[in-house]
C-alpha cells in the first residue's frame, strides 16, 4: 500500500525511540472465535472456551509501515520525485523520519534523504478503491535536493522499520521464538504496535505494544527480546490478514 505525504521541509536526522503515544484512540472489535484456556481441577488440566477475542483494526492516522515503504513520492502536481525508501522509527529524544530515495531505479541507486514524519500529512488516493494509494508531497525536485542526506551510523540496530519487519524475536515468559510481520505506525510515526506470529509456524497474527520490544543485553548476539507476561500475550487482539 502506498500514502499521501504533505511535507514542510527537513528536519534532524536522528530521532526518538519508538513509542506508543498517538492521540488517536485504537478501535478493536470483538469477534466470536473462542480461545481456549487452561483450567486446572484435581491436579488435572483441562481446556475451557471461557473469552473471547479481540480483533484489532487501524485507527485514524494510524499506518502500516510496509504500506508505506516503497510508495512514490509526487509533488504537487502529480510528477513522481522520490521513494519512501524506509521509516527511520528514532533515538535519542529525535523525531521519527521518513526515509525517501531520490533518484535511483526500482529502489537501487540514488541518494537517501530524510523528510520530517511529522511535516507528512498521509492520505488514500481518492482516485482507486480499496486502500490503494498514491503519495504527494509539498516539494519540488529543487527543494529535495536540500534536504539532508541519510547515513546510517550503526547497521542492525532495529532503528528502520524494515530492519525489524521479518525479524524473529523471543518471548521472555516461555523463550519460544514469535516473528515480526508489520510495526503499526501512528501518526507521527512512532511505532505504537507490532504485528506479530505468535510462533514460527502459525498463520494467525496478533498485535503487542512496540514497546515491549527490546534489544536483548548481555552475552548476546543483539537479537530482540519481547517482555510480556504470559496473560498479556494470550489475551493480545488478533490482526486479520489482507
Amino acid at each position: 500500500m502506498k500514502s499521501l505525504l504533505a511535507t514542510a521541509g527537513a528536519l534532524a536526522l536522528m530521532m526518538s525511540a519508538a513509542a506508543c503515544g498517538a492521540a488517536d484512540t485504537d478501535t478493536t472489535e470483538i469477534n466470536t472465535p473462542e480461545v481456549m484456556a487452561d483450567t486446572t481441577v484435581d491436579g488435572d488440566t483441562t481446556m475451557t472456551t471461557d473469552r473471547q477475542v479481540a480483533s484489532y483494526t487501524l485507527a485514524s492516522g494510524e499506518h502500516e509501515a510496509s504500506d508505506l515503504i516503497g510508495a512514490s513520492v509526487h509533488n504537487p502536481a502529480g510528477e513522481e520525485i522520490a521513494t519512501v525508501a524506509d521509516i527511520w522509527l528514532g533515538a535519542n529524544g529525535s523525531a521519527p523520519m521518513i526515509v525517501v530515495r531520490d533518484g535511483g531505479v526500482a529502489g537501487v541507486g540514488g541518494k537517501l534523504r530524510t523528510v520530517a514524519y511529522s511535516a507528512a500529512t498521509i492520505a488514500a488516493d481518492p482516485e482507486t478503491s480499496g486502500d490503494e494509494p498514491n503519495v504527494l508531497v509539498r516539494l519540488t525536485d529543487e527543494t529535495l535536493e536540500t534536504l539532508p542526506e541519510f547515513e546510517q551510523v550503526d547497521g542492525n540496530d532495529f532503528r528502520l522499520a524494515s530492519e525489524m519487519i521479518g525479524t524473529t524475536v523471543d518471548v521472555s515468559f516461555n523463550g519460544e521464538s514469535a516473528r515480526i510481520n508489520d510495526l503499526i505506525l501512528t501518526n507521527t510515526g512512532e511505532a505504537r504496535y507490532a504485528v506479530i506470529s505468535p510462533d514460527l509456524v502459525s498463520t494467525n497474527q496478533i498485535v503487542v505494544d512496540a514497546n515491549a520490544i527490546t534489544v536483548a543485553q548481555g552475552d548476546t548476539d543483539g537479537g530482540l527480546v519481547l517482555d510480556l507476561d504470559a496473560q498479556t500475550f494470550a489475551a493480545a487482539p488478533e490482526y486479520p490478514r489482507e
